[in-house]
C-alpha cells in the first residue's frame, strides 16, 4: 500500500489483483465479434487478432474460476433495425465502421446466434451475465451494483475491442471508483493501428499487465 492524501491506496499488482476483492470482466467475447460470419466478420474487418485473444481470455477465465475470482461476462445486444440506437449513436457506429459495409440494423441483434458467447469464453452456471447496448459495460446496466454487492474493489479486464468497448469500460470502472487492471495481451481490435494507439493511451493512464502476470498473482494467492 501507498499513502495518498492520508488514505491507504493499493499499489502492487498483488494488491490490485487480490483474488478476495477482484473480479474478471470479460467484454463482448461473442461469436460475431471473434469468428467469421455475422455483421462484423462479413464486413471486411480484420479478425487476425481474435484467435489469440479468445485463447488468452479463456486462460484468464479458467484461472479465475480455479482461484475463486468471480467472472462477469459482458455481451452487447441490440434491438433489431436500430430499435435501441438513436440517431446520434447510429452516427457513432457508422463512423467507427470507417467505410466498411456493416448492416447496423443487424449488428449484435438479440436472437442472432452471432450474439452468443464464443466457445472459449462460455459462461458457467452461476456466473453473472451483463447485457449492454453501449460500449461501456457500466452504462445502463447493473454491473457496478453487482460488483459492489460481492465486495469487489478491483476489476481485471479482457475482451474486445481495444479502442472501443474495452477502453470505455476501463475508464468507467475507474469513474465508478474501482481499481482497474487491463490484461494487455487478452484484448484485441479489428485494426492493429487502432489497437496500438488505444494501448498507448491506456498504458499512460491505467494499470496494465499480461495474462501470465495476472495468473501468477492469482495462483500464488492459493485461493481454492
Amino acid at each position: 500500500m501507498i499513502e495518498i492524501c492520508g488514505k491507504q491506496v493499493r499499489d502492487t499488482l498483488q494488491e490490485l489483483l487480490d483474488p478476495a476483492t477482484t473480479a474478471l470482466v470479460v467484454i463482448d467475447m461473442q461469436e460475431g465479434a471473434v469468428y467469421a460470419g455475422g455483421a462484423i466478420g462479413d464486413s471486411g474487418h480484420d479478425l487476425s487478432m481474435m484467435p489469440d485473444v479468445a485463447k488468452r481470455c479463456g486462460r484468464a477465465i479458467e484461472s479465475a474460476r480455479k482461484n475463486g475470482v468471480p467472472v462477469f461476462h459482458i455481451r452487447v445486444e441490440n434491438l433489431p433495425d436500430g430499435g435501441s440506437s438513436p440517431a446520434a449513436w447510429l452516427r457513432a457506429l457508422y463512423t467507427a465502421a470507417n467505410g466498411r459495409p456493416i448492416d447496423l440494423g443487424k449488428l449484435s441483434v438479440k436472437g442472432d446466434p452471432a450474439t452468443e458467447f464464443c466457445a472459449e469464453c462460455m459462461p458457467e452456471d452461476g456466473e453473472v451475465i451483463i447485457t449492454k447496448r453501449r460500449p461501456s459495460a457500466f452504462v445502463g446496466t447493473e454491473l457496478a451494483l453487482l460488483l459492489r454487492s460481492q465486495g469487489i474493489e478491483s476489476v481485471a479486464l479482457v475482451g474486445v475491442s481495444t479502442g472501443g468497448c474495452v477502453e470505455a469500460t476501463l475508464r468507467d470502472a475507474v469513474h465508478n471508483d474501482f481499481y482497474a487492471v487491463l490484461l494487455e495481451d487478452a484484448v484485441g481490435a479489428y485494426d492493429t493501428v487502432v489497437h496500438d494507439a488505444a494501448m498507448t493511451v491506456m498504458k499512460a493512464r491505467h494499470d496494465v499487465c499480461t495474462v501470465d502476470e495476472a495468473l501468477a498473482v492469482w495462483d500464488s494467492a492459493g485461493v481454492a
